[in-house]
């Protein structure tokens, strides 16, 4: 039997040593590798759930904003409208007479409230002093405009186009809420042919600064809406 020298026997073990340490720092860099894949993936669908609910409520809350701007709009002042109520239509044309019809703005954001939280039951969110409101009504060739905040008047007088009403809108928010950023500003003027906002019977709701958490992360933004009354003789 041939005898191994002991250099080569300790040759031998060095090799075998420096095989095992090779294999297994390899292991440990797969598993490494394995967890940071994991915990990257954790992450990611963490990050969809939270914007799954942000987007949920943020959806909820506009159809109940929707809902509620939609009933407000029909609070009409009947004291305030009683000529263009009780004449109806004119008799040459036919047509609804709309002039002088006005919402009652107090009534109008009550009404908006309660349809508001009816929707959206949530005690965590509160947008009575974040509800800014702006009701329009035909006087003759203008245009009658009244903002508030609640019971608080803000703005309020008459144009001669329609188209102005966005600027007094946005005029009215930044007095309100001088902190308020350029994002606030609202656009609900198309161009001629498509313009929203007409010479009648409106109704336009704001709403500043709403905070909505998703699963960790809080988010702020501002919703606006707006109908016509649907008036029925």
């Amino acid at each position: 039997m041939k005898k191994v020298s002991k250099k080569t026997r300790n040759n031998t073990i060095k090799r075998v040593a420096i095989a095992f340490q090779s294999e297994s720092g390899g292991g440990i860099g797969i598993i490494f590798i394995g967890l940071s894949a994991i915990l990257l993936a954790f992450v990611v669908f963490i990050n969809i759930v939270d914007y799954s609910l942000f987007t949920y409520k943020r959806n909820a809350i506009t159809k109940a904003m929707d809902y509620a701007v939609t009933a407000a709009v029909q609070q009409i002042n009947k004291n305030q409208s009683v000529v263009g109520v009780a004449n109806g239509f004119t008799e040459d044309t036919g047509k609804k007479l709309l002039e002088g019809v006005e919402i009652d703005v107090d009534m109008a954001n009550r009404t908006f409230l309660n349809v508001f939280y009816a929707n959206y039951k949530s005690y965590n969110l509160r947008i009575n002093d974040n509800l800014l409101i702006c009701a329009t009504a035909r006087r003759g060739e203008k245009l009658k405009y009244v903002i508030k905040s609640g019971t608080e008047l803000i703005l309020e007088g008459e144009l001669e186009n329609s188209l102005l009403v966005e600027g007094r809108i946005n005029q009215a928010i930044t007095q309100y809420w001088p902190s308020t950023e350029d994002n606030a500003q609202v656009y609900i003027n198309g161009n001629l042919k498509t313009n929203m906002i007409e010479n009648g019977t409106y109704l336009f709701a704001f709403i500043n600064n709403i905070k909505i958490t998703g699963l960790y992360s809080e988010r702020q933004l501002n919703l606006s809406s707006f109908a016509g009354a649907k008036l029925e003789r």
